[in-house]
């Protein structure tokens, strides 16, 4: 993802940022990049995603960069599906930021995407200086004051939660930017813990990986309380690759029936996991699980809501410190 224009911390105050996303499988970007530069050149901050971006992606990263407007590059037809799902993307994340739409848009289908919520559709050679005016336009009529009932976006105009519970204060309080000490106590982890794929054939991508790695997988259980088949690799670092494989487990079902073998989750190793999810909830930050659960290798863990880490599932892990030999002797 390609960055302009900004500085490395938080975002300048005032000043309108703007994501450009590139979604769909063709591979003609020039006229994304033609808009890029006519924002950065009206003083906008441009976050660009580059080519063949998910949805889901882009979704994640307009959250996460703070930005104040959307804008779409479509070329593949597929303009009403890609908006369909980003709305969606975005309301799981509690976000809204409009959005705007240009690239080869039928006119006939303009009124179907601002029936999906779409703020702006331009269609080829549509002036630069149109596009522009339309963002400071849509910029001015976003809400940012929390008091004035609209859904303001998740970092610009209020504290995130995990912000929050850094000051180990309720959201209802005034929060300032924490200091690194501060930061610590939100979520004081230890380490990564792991990383989990969600896979369909556990025993198959066991092979896989052992043959891609020259390494036997140091740990395989059923874990009743999460229904699932759950197999590690170790590394000398402390952290681990996880596979998950559903038995019965509906939410992971979806996931493969929507995704297919894919990336899940993080995990990070902490302490005293169940103080620190009702110091979490406290603070407002969503969660999953409210009190820990049992996990694999006989750990107490718990799921942060996607929307507490910008879209990322994120688990925690409580655990005794021991070493992999230990683990995988279980």
């Amino acid at each position: 993802m390609e960055t302009a224009n900004r500085q490395p911390t938080a975002a300048s105050p005032g000043r309108i940022r703007v994501l450009v996303g590139k979604p769909g499988l063709d591979g003609h970007d020039r006229g994304a990049r033609v808009i890029a530069a006519a924002l950065r050149d009206a003083g906008m901050e441009v976050v660009y995603t580059g080519l063949r971006a998910t949805v889901p992606a882009i979704a994640a990263a307009a959250v996460q960069e703070d930005v104040d407007v959307i804008g779409l590059s479509i070329l593949s037809g597929a303009h009403e599906s890609i908006c369909r799902r980003l709305n969606e993307e975005l309301s799981r994340r509690e976000a809204r930021i409009p959005i705007v739409v240009g690239g080869i848009i039928p006119a006939a289908d303009f009124a179907k995407l601002k029936d999906l919520g779409v703020a702006a559709v331009f269609g080829p050679e549509s002036p630069l200086a149109a596009v522009v005016e339309t963002v400071r336009e849509l910029f001015a009529q976003t809400p940012t004051d929390p008091g004035s009932g609209g859904h303001e976006r998740w970092t610009r105009s209020r504290p995130s939660a995990m912000a929050t519970a850094a000051h180990g204060c309720s959201t209802g309080t005034t929060a300032t930017s924490p200091s690194p000490s501060h930061s610590r106590e939100g979520i004081p982890a230890t380490r990564l813990d792991h990383t989990a794929i969600c896979v369909r054939d556990i025993d198959a991508s066991i092979a896989l990986i052992e043959d891609l790695l020259g390494q036997k997988v140091a740990h395989k259980e059923f874990v009743p309380a999460q229904k699932v088949q759950a197999a590690f690799f170790d590394f000398p670092n402390g952290a681990s690759l996880e596979l998950v494989a559903p038995q019965g487990n509906d939410g992971l079902e979806k996931f493969l029936q929507k995704r297919g073998d894919a990336l899940h989750h993080l995990a990070l190793r902490v302490r005293d996991l169940d103080a620190l999810l009702a110091r979490l909830e406290s603070a407002g930050v969503p969660l999953i699980d409210k009190v820990s659960r049992p996990g694999a290798r006989g750990h107490k863990v718990a799921f942060l809501h996607p929307k507490a880490f910008g879209g990322t599932l994120l688990e925690l892990v409580e655990a005794h410190e021991e070493n992999h030999e230990d683990a995988a002797a279980r």
